[in-house]
């Protein structure tokens, strides 16, 4: 016999599979980094409505009674922020929970699992 030309069927076959693995490794790949960019778009935003809402108590710390009393709504997203009234202790610290002239808040904020925490002090 002369000389071979060519590609048998079972190495086409086989050259394919190979093919075959290689991409679906790669489209898996690609599925995951747009599903966590996603995800990541998303966690930004929630935290950049809950930066601003926080910005806003920083602003205006006579309101925060009106706004941060319980239950609210941030870019569509459900969560909660409670204030906690809290005074000048002994050693100058705060305490919270305070009775009496409140000189500070405690704010905590929670929206979608994630967490806020800050301290707003009253002019």
């Amino acid at each position: 016999m002369g000389a071979r030309k060519g590609l048998t069927l079972l190495e086409v076959l086989l050259a394919l599979g190979l093919l075959t693995v290689v991409v679906l490794a790669f489209t898996s790949l690609q599925v995951t980094s747009l599903r966590t960019g996603r995800q990541g778009r998303e966690l930004q935003a929630v935290v950049r409505e809950m930066e601003n809402f926080m910005e806003r108590l920083r602003q205006d710390p006579q309101g925060i009674p009106t706004l941060c009393n319980g239950d609210l709504t941030l870019g569509g997203r459900r969560g909660t922020c409670t204030a906690t009234p809290c005074g000048v202790a002994q050693d100058g610290g705060l305490a919270c929970p305070a009775s009496g002239d409140a000189r500070a808040f405690q704010v905590v904020l929670e929206v979608e699992g994630k967490r806020l925490e800050t301290v707003v002090y009253r002019p």
